[in-house]
């Protein structure tokens, strides 16, 4: 007899599966297509539905940070965790993971395929991620909160990725605060709320295979039907 059990779970899953409300701009969608966050905020229902594997590890994802963060506190005796800022000015909100003031640092927490880690130097204790850098949409998402932090008079001079696959591999990348990355923020930030204030929609970039964050990021929007990607008819639709 076959078993359905496998088919049953994963309908299950891609029910349970909620469109996020924008209320204000997202800083961990910051390295999106400005129209597909556009037609976020205006309500408009993706056309492109998230595999239920994917939802199962973020869920996954969100749970790893669970179990990692006591142990972060005894590296971090001051860590703070999963605190929400949002920023009226900005008109965007975002929840960090991970931040010691004492270090002025934030530390992301980021559950990954273990497809993406390259190889590991044993002799050095080391594991690898594919391109051997944090990605950089993680890097754009936390200079959002690093504005935000710095905003608020809290001091920020580096972010530390950790990315943990569900096998248990560990890569860790400490870098700097970057001027280039706090620059793209507040400009992406800006192309949205002008935007916003126009009510009109801004330009589909999700096609630029070149752009930084299309691998990561723009090939995956939500508003994509084959060659054509977050189409004006949507809105009238």
């Amino acid at each position: 007899m076959k078993d359905e059990l496998a088919t049953l779970l994963y309908e299950q899953v891609r029910a349970d599966n909620e469109t996020r409300e924008f209320l204000h701009w997202h800083y961990s969608s910051l390295a999106e297509c400005p129209r597909t966050q556009y037609f976020k905020r205006l309500g408009i229902a993706p056309i492109v539905y998230t595999g239920a594997g994917r939802m199962l590890r973020w869920k996954a994802g969100h749970l790893i940070e669970e179990v990692v963060r006591p142990y972060l506190e005894k590296i971090y005796p001051d860590l703070t965790s999963n605190i929400r800022m949002t920023d009226e000015d900005d008109d965007a909100t975002g929840e960090f993971d991970n931040y010691s003031e004492d270090q002025a640092t934030l530390i992301e927490i980021k559950s990954v395929s273990g497809h993406a880690f390259r190889y590991r130097k044993v002799s050095e204790h080391r594991t690898h991620l594919r391109g051997e850098k944090p990605y950089p949409s993680h890097l754009l998402q936390n200079h959002g909160y690093v504005r935000q932090l710095r905003k608020r008079g809290k001091p920020v001079e580096f972010i530390h990725f950790v990315y943990i696959s569900l096998d248990g591999l560990i890569a860790t990348y400490k870098v700097p605060v970057s001027q280039t990355y706090l620059a793209d923020v507040e400009q992406r930030l800006k192309t949205l709320n002008t935007a916003w204030a126009k009510q009109e929609p801004p330009e589909c970039i999700c096609n630029d295979q070149d752009h930084l964050y299309y691998k990561s990021t723009l090939q995956y929007c939500d508003y994509k039907q084959g060659d054509d990607c977050c189409s004006l008819s949507l809105i009238n639709n």
